[in-house]
């Protein structure tokens, strides 16, 4: 096995364990769960892509502190994923997140849309939008989820991040389709 292989594998062993460390709350919800497999695991890579992720006031010597999360509407979604939150920030880690609805007048740095947004809506300029499937069109769309012989895939538009003057992990593009 050659040594890009070797860190490639090491790379997705190690984001895959984060992810299912990150997803092991979770299960304690009911039988009845509304939200799909699918969805709490694009919920556990929203997350997770943080840690993979510049801003621009982020830095080796200056770590972001705070982090703006937006959402688009009440879901089952938000809900997992305010769990993982809440289980993130038991373990002290940084930066610091804080998580609104795109309804509500805001800042934000990270966005989910699992729909495109209105005209009306359009909100969006600026940060790092993440689309819940390939399915949807949305004009400045950094990272977008898609489904690829049955596996949840991602792909990443370099040109958008850089226009958005972050950074990306070269750890985390390895696992990305880029655009």
């Amino acid at each position: 096995m050659s040594w890009i292989c070797r860190i490639r594998f090491a790379a997705v062993a190690v984001l895959f364990f984060v992810l299912f460390v990150s997803l092991r709350p979770a299960h304690a919800a009911s039988d009845q769960d509304p939200l799909s497999k699918e969805n709490k695991l694009k919920a556990a890579y929203f997350l997770n892509f943080i840690e993979f992720i510049n801003w621009p006031n982020d830095s080796q010597n200056s770590p972001a502190t705070l982090l703006y999360i937006c959402l688009q509407d009440e879901t089952p979604f938000e809900e997992f994923f305010r769990a993982l939150v809440e289980n993130r920030r038991a373990k002290g880690s940084k930066p610091e997140l804080k998580i609104q609805r795109l309804s509500e007048p805001n800042h934000c740095d990270y966005t989910y849309l699992h729909q495109p947004l209105a005209e009306e809506d359009l909100k969006i300029n600026g940060n790092i939008v993440v689309l819940a499937s390939d399915q949807i069109s949305q004009q400045g769309a950094a990272i977008t989820f898609f489904i690829a012989d049955r596996k949840l895939r991602f792909e990443i538009d370099l040109d958008t991040m850089q226009k958005n003057q972050v950074t990306v992990s070269s750890e985390l593009l390895k696992l990305a389709r880029i655009k």
